[in-house]
């Protein structure tokens, strides 16, 4: 069964463009994924400090194996400098 993750990123002050960076290498590291069918990041109209990230996997087994992947590790090693709020949107 596939799943769809969605997750609103707040930048802190004055790192919305290191977040925005960060986030488009971790999509060009994911959508190489064979198990990643999709990897979409938007900006936001109204804030320019959101980003949200929309993830489809071809299974939920295969999402949580790409948290350890050196993708995410590297992601996660300038998470709190970059980001301010983290809001996970209903997953299904």
């Amino acid at each position: 069964m596939s799943i769809i993750k969605q997750t609103i990123y707040q930048s802190r002050k004055n790192k919305e463009k290191e977040l925005e960076i960060k986030l488009y290498n971790l999509k060009n590291l994911l959508v190489d994924f064979e198990a990643c069918d999709y990897f979409g990041i938007y900006k936001s109209d109204d804030c320019d400090d959101e980003f949200l990230v929309y993830e489809e996997w071809k299974s939920e087994e295969d999402y949580i194996a790409s948290q350890d992947s050196e993708a995410y590790k590297s992601f996660q090693k300038t998470y709190d400098e970059l980001v301010l709020k983290k809001h996970n949107l209903l997953v299904f």
